[in-house]
């Protein structure tokens, strides 16, 4: 008979938590990751437009590193407050400050803050089946780099995202052999660029 109470008074609580109450919890729960992930692009006529693959890594404090190695190498990396995009093949490096708008970076949300999700998006549960779950997130700002991103969850397992933006384009990301909450390294989020590499600056 206890239990049966201790199961009523959690009830009104179990109710109210809703798709973006489960997304921000599941993030929360998730410190850092890496992995590999395989990317492709669909044109808006549904032609398969581009596939490339490579590593990533995310951590908490807005910080990634995400190696793309075929068909074309090209690195991106952040330590929270600058971000460098390196193009070996043009010997290239440009420079920006990082932006905190989840809707320009959605890496950032494996990296951000959980909290920020509400914020930012209009949060909604698109598909469940079993333990594996599909958020549906719409920008809440004017003018979004995309309209929906869809993230999906297998437990606490992120296990892709899907973007698409205004013109019907969509991009499809697939993370495997992922590793959920290691201690990363401080220099896998820095950058030094080799020498001879133009550096390009932006603001």
């Amino acid at each position: 008979m206890r239990f049966f109470w201790i199961i009523a008074l959690m009830l009104p609580t179990l109710a109210l938590a809703g798709p973006a109450e489960d997304l921000v919890a599941k993030l929360d729960q998730l410190r850092s990751l890496s992995g590999r992930f395989q990317q492709t692009v669909i044109g808006e006529g549904g032609e398969r437009a581009r596939d490339s693959a490579g590593t990533l890594e995310v951590a908490r404090g807005n910080r990634f590193y995400w190696h793309t190695e075929r068909p074309y190498e090209q690195l991106a990396v952040s330590d929270g407050k600058t971000v460098w995009v390196y193009d070996q093949d043009l010997e290239q490096v440009v420079v920006r400050p990082l932006s905190d708008d989840l809707g320009e970076t959605p890496a950032l949300l494996f990296g951000g803050d959980p909290s920020a999700v509400t914020r930012a998006f209009r949060v909604s549960e698109q598909d469940r089946q079993g333990d594996r779950v599909t958020y549906r997130l719409e920008p809440k700002a004017g003018d979004p780099l995309f309209d929906t991103l869809d993230v999906t969850f297998e437990g606490d397992t992120p296990r892709a995202m899907r973007l698409e933006d205004a013109l019907g384009q969509k991009t499809l990301i697939d993370f495997r052999d992922l590793t959920l909450n290691s201690e990363p390294s401080p220099e896998r989020f820095q950058f030094e660029p080799p020498e001879g590499t133009d550096v390009i600056r932006q603001q």
